[in-house]
Formats: C-alpha cells, structure tokens, sequence
C-alpha cells in the first residue's frame, strides 16, 4: 500500500531520554498525493539547560531558545496540525514519544500511526550503506543540507520517502500504530515548589528555568542536584 498523505516530522532535543530531555525545535511539512501543502516550524524554549554539544551539533543560538515559547504554548498547534495525518519519520517513534509525552502532559490526544523511512531502508538498501538519513539520502541522490534542523530535516526525510516509492514501487509501505508508555505528568507540589526556592535563595543560585512549569520530580531532581553539590564542597 503506498501511502502519498502524511506528515513529515522531525525534532532537536535536549538529549534522547523521553522522560528528562526536552524538545528544543519541531519541524512539520504537511503532504498530500506526494505533494507539499502546508509547513511548520519553530524553536522551543525547553526549560532547562542545553549543553554546548547540542547547541553545537545543531547551529542553534542560546538567545533563540531563550526567547523561544514553551512547549506548553505550541503543543496545541502542533497536535491540530498533524490531526487526521499518519507521520513519517526517520526512526519516527523517537519524535512521535517526545510529541505524545507534551500532548499527554496539557490532556491532548495525539495516537498515531506512523510509516519509519529508517525501517524501509533497512528492507532495500545494501548492507554496506548506512542507514542513517545522510547515507540513505545519498544512495539515492539526494544531498542533504542543513542537517540536525528539524524543518530541513523533515524536508529531506519526505524527499527520501518518495524516492523510495520511485525506486521501489512493489514496496508495501503501510502504516503501524506508535505505541509509547508514558509516565503521568504530576506538576510540582506547592511544598516542594517553596523547597526549591528556599535552597536557591539560601545558597544564592539564579535559577534560569521557570519554577511553575517544572514537574514534581524534575523539580527533586534539581533539590538532589543542589543538596549534592553542596555536600561535595565539604567532603
């Protein structure tokens, strides 16, 4: 079955764990009969720290991020553009968990179906080619640029897509249900909100993060990370 209506996504995050990373940018090219209609794209700030190594590999500046809006601002819109679309991805179960975790997170439905080009390129191409989305590009001509943006890389996870469909027509490329577990997203306790904030003004840290969009346990997570660098001052 050759599937020609979907969206093509892709995501920087702040690392690859589901349950500590965040998203810091989406790209969403929308396509229908093969075609590009529609596009989105844009920087989120995630509300914690990005290291130099991810702001390197992706050419993102600091000030975007810091001026970016939250996930809790555009997971609305994300969530209604991909309504009613299956979404293709280059290992798409990464960008779908991160996806379905925010929708989760602010009680929106997001259950997709989803075609892997990742997956179809493991079926067709040699095995001495690479699999990943530069080498499966170029094996079929595409030179990919821009690489590790979200948007340019959607854009060329599509181009790779439909030339699979050009090469290999008798490929049957059907869709498979996502399926993610996730935790149930608990936002922080008033008691352990005025924690943090006693141990940030106490041992004068700034905080760079906003205190009223951090979980509950990714607001212990940073009381552990102060109280233990404290203790390691007087060991």
């Amino acid at each position: 079955m050759r599937i020609t209506d979907y969206v093509a996504i892709d995501l920087e995050t702040t690392g690859v764990s589901v349950s500590k990373d965040k998203i810091i940018e989406v790209g969403l090219i929308k396509v229908k009969d093969s075609h590009i209609v529609e596009m989105f794209s844009c920087i989120i700030n995630p509300n914690m720290p990005v290291s130099y190594e991810i702001l390197n590999l992706t050419g993102i500046d600091e000030d975007e991020i810091k001026s970016a809006k939250y996930i809790q601002d555009v997971i609305g819109e994300i969530v209604e553009f991909c309504e009613g679309f299956d979404l293709l991805g280059h290992n798409t179960i990464f960008d779908y968990s991160f996806v379905r975790k925010e929708a989760n997170n602010a009680g929106l439905d997001f259950e997709k179906r989803g075609i892997d080009t990742y997956k179809l390129c493991k079926k067709i191409l040699p095995p001495d080619v690479k699999k990943n989305l530069t080498d499966a590009c170029a094996y079929f001509g595409i030179e990919r640029k821009h690489m590790h943006r979200a948007f340019s890389d959607a854009y060329f996870t599509h181009m790779l897509y439909q030339s699979i469909l050009e090469y290999f027509p008798e490929l049957g490329c059907d869709t498979e249900m996502m399926k993610v577990k996730l935790k149930k997203f608990i936002p922080i306790r008033k008691r352990t909100k005025e924690d943090l904030q006693k141990l940030l003004k106490c041992h004068r840290i700034v905080c760079k993060v906003n205190i009223d969009l951090l979980s509950e346990s990714e607001a212990k997570r940073m009381i552990d990370k102060i109280l233990s660098q404290k203790e390691k001052r007087f060991i």
